[in-house]
């Protein structure tokens, strides 16, 4: 009876720490669970906050207006949008003859712009096509260069290339040859780069000079991205234009043309800008990038007052000289208030601009042209190809 009851008691003693993890296994479970229904409910209460916020109708619809006889796709102007419907957020913001100070006034008054090209002479009383094509492959600037000659245009091609020591032969031949007969202008990258983490930023080295001393000054700003970098390149360009001319700054890695980009541009363009949606699949604030983009360069508000609005793209932007050059300020202006460091951050600044109405009434901005997607005659192809 001893030798029973004592093999009895070890099987009780052996079947107790099973009975403890079961127990464990089972508060474990119960704790996860409650802490997943937790979760969810906090993300549903997340998710229905931000609809909520960005389905309010902080914009009415607005209506379709032709811009004349040379463009056919419906366009919307966002002067009169600002007139007749301004967001309560932007009442006390809004840019009522904004003063978008010049890049150059950071040097102080001492400085002058001072910037050569490499290859090629300004027209100032022609049309031009503004890019920046430093790093781009050679294939993809003839693609850029022989696409956009194919269509007949005979106005200024204003490029920015590498510095001429870093240029192979075979790209200074080409850049030579079409300087001397198909109008186009080269620039030498003049840059200071360094990586941070895998990315590279950049400073510009020759830009700006002392007109006493005669020497370049050092550039003032941090190192950021080209994408940004660029449009201090574009705002000198046009400078060189006078106020007839019409400019278009486009991207050049990925563009290739099938007409003239000047043919359904109206004539009268002096102090309008036409800018083109991205997309109609995706609006900024369902979009992850361009939301990325808009909130890392400018306060939460904003994304939540412009989420549900159209994606504008940063590559392809058209105006008159004036229009174009008030427009470059703003750009540079909005990277030295944000230093926004991500890549991209070009986007989100021209989406804030356009659709905050920041341009409107601006100097030399009387009007902002919003050409829809699919029914102009500039197509960007990137988010239809993610998510059509």
């Amino acid at each position: 009876m001893t030798l029973i009851q004592r093999s009895r008691k070890k099987r009780v003693y052996r079947r107790i720490p099973h009975v403890e993890a079961i127990v464990t296994l089972f508060a474990s479970c119960l704790v996860l669970l409650f802490f997943l229904n937790n979760l969810y409910d906090y993300k549903s209460c997340y998710k229905a906050d931000i609809m909520r916020i960005l389905e309010q109708d902080i914009y009415k619809e607005k209506t379709l207006k032709p811009i004349g006889k040379t463009s056919k796709p419906s366009t919307i102007s966002l002067q009169e949008d600002q007139k007749q419907n301004q967001p309560e957020l932007f009442n006390r913001e809004l840019a009522h003859g904004h003063m978008w100070p010049s890049p150059i006034e950071m040097l102080g008054e001492n400085a002058i712009l001072k910037i050569d090209p490499l290859y090629g002479q300004h027209r100032p009383d022609k049309d031009a096509v503004f890019s920046f094509a430093s790093g781009v492959s050679f294939k993809e600037l003839v693609r850029f260069v022989g696409s956009l000659l194919s269509t007949g245009f005979d106005g200024d091609i204003v490029v920015a290339v590498e510095q001429k020591h870093e240029l192979s032969e075979e790209r200074q031949q080409f850049l030579d040859y079409h300087s001397r007969y198909s109008n186009l202008i080269a620039y030498p990258a003049e840059l200071v780069c360094k990586k941070i983490k895998i990315k590279k930023r950049c400073k510009v080295y020759k830009m700006f000079r002392h007109k006493q001393i005669g020497g370049y000054l050092p550039d003032p700003r941090p190192h950021r991205e080209l994408a940004q970098l660029r449009f201090e390149y574009y705002w000198a360009w046009s400078t060189l234009y006078s106020s007839q001319a019409r400019l278009f700054l486009l991207d050049s890695r990925d563009l290739i043309f099938q007409l003239n980009p000047f043919e359904q541009v109206p004539y009268d363009m002096e102090k309008k800008i036409m800018v083109f949606e991205e997309s109609d699949l995706r609006q900024i604030g369902y979009e992850p990038n361009n939301r990325l983009w808009l909130r890392e360069g400018h306060e939460r508000k904003y994304l939540l007052k412009l989420g549900r609005r159209s994606v504008v793209c940063a590559g392809t932007i058209v105006g008159g000289q004036a229009a174009i050059e008030t427009f470059c300020r703003a750009m540079v202006q909005q990277w030295d208030s944000s230093q926004c460091t991500i890549y991209g951050c070009d986007q989100g600044h021209v989406n804030f601009l356009v659709h905050g109405n920041f341009l409107v009434n601006s100097p030399n901005i009387e009007e902002v042209i919003l050409e829809k997607f699919g029914r102009s005659f500039v197509m960007s192809l990137s988010l239809h190809i993610i998510y059509g």
